[in-house]
């Protein structure tokens, strides 16, 4: 098991599982998270943490946590659909609608800004 600060971000650990897994992949290796020594665990989580952070200033990533009461979460499944945060601990799937369509063109020269998050199928 990881032990990690409690200042970490919660998905260092699995971005830095999947760095190892990554890096692996490219000797034709299989990564094996266990097998590593706690202090190289601890580093790979220290250095995705700092790379999380940086994004979250940059502005890529969202936080960790919810900034405000006022804010709600949304979620990205591993196919690609879109879910809100709705009543307390219930979600809300995020629907296309057609008719609800608008041109992102026209949106952007309004002043929107979007950023790609992903791609669905």
């Amino acid at each position: 098991m990881t032990t990690r600060p409690k200042s970490v971000d919660p998905r260092a650990l699995v971005l830095a599982q999947n760095r190892q897994r990554i890096a692996h992949e490219a000797y034709g290796s299989t990564a094996n998270w266990h097998s590593l020594k706690p202090d190289e665990q601890q580093l790979l989580v220290e250095e995705a943490d700092t790379w999380l952070r940086a994004a979250v200033e940059a502005g890529l990533v969202p936080l960790a946590e919810k900034p405000t009461r006022d804010h709600y979460a949304v979620y990205l499944d591993e196919s690609g659909f879109l879910y809100g945060e709705y009543d307390g601990d219930d979600i809300l799937r995020l629907v296309y609608d057609k008719d609800q369509a608008q041109s992102k063109e026209l949106l952007e020269e309004q002043g929107a800004e979007f950023r790609l998050i992903g791609w669905s199928q």
